[in-house]
């Protein structure tokens, strides 16, 4: 698989993470509570639980193989400067980032579990971990967001041109206005 083939790949993968992230929170809001025991009320196990084990597994995935397409394109050795600082400095917090989202996906997911809730005013039931799944999935798109930059920082850019540079651009010349092609039908 080819570098921009794992940039595709990468991309579905977050793409699916904050649709898993945004899955679980709606189930876990969406908690299904069995019987009322005065001030507390028992709830049965959420569909958030594997909704958030997921999110967790495939952000793992997409940020190691976001590492993957930033370090092995060989860039870091051609990139100098602030260009290079700056895509350091994005590339460490972007797995500082991921590792306490994949932490927090994995908490909102043990939430999911069966227990009890304390009934608040009016006799709904508190709904803890919606926030949870809220925060890892934008934490999520920052991390996203932080990978991009780094990409993009150390990317190489002098693949295009030496591709391009094998070929020399056509100057036509004043004795030769189409060169070695034929001029255009119109032109004869």
């Amino acid at each position: 698989m080819g570098k921009k083939g794992l940039v595709v790949v990468t991309s579905i993968l977050a793409v699916l993470t904050v649709v898993f992230g945004v899955i679980s929170a709606v189930l876990l809001a969406l908690k299904h509570h069995q019987d009322d025991h005065g001030e507390f009320s028992t709830y049965r196990r959420s569909p958030a639980m594997p909704c958030g084990v997921v999110a967790a597994i495939l952000a793992s995935m997409t940020q190691i193989l976001a590492s993957v397409a930033i370090c092995c394109c060989g860039a870091w050795r051609m990139t100098k400067g602030a260009k290079r600082i700056a895509a350091v400095v994005f590339f460490i917090t972007s797995w500082v980032l991921a590792i306490i989202a994949v932490l927090l996906f994995l908490a909102g997911a043990m939430l999911g579990f069966e227990g009890s809730a304390k009934k608040t005013v009016g006799n709904a039931r508190i709904v803890g971990g919606v926030a949870i799944f809220v925060t890892a999935t934008f934490l999520f798109l920052v991390v996203a967001a932080l990978d991009v930059a780094s990409y993009r920082l150390v990317r190489k850019k002098g693949h295009y041109q030496a591709y391009v540079g094998s070929n020399p651009p056509f100057v036509p010349s004043k004795d030769a206005p189409y060169g070695s092609a034929p001029p255009p039908p119109n032109q004869v």
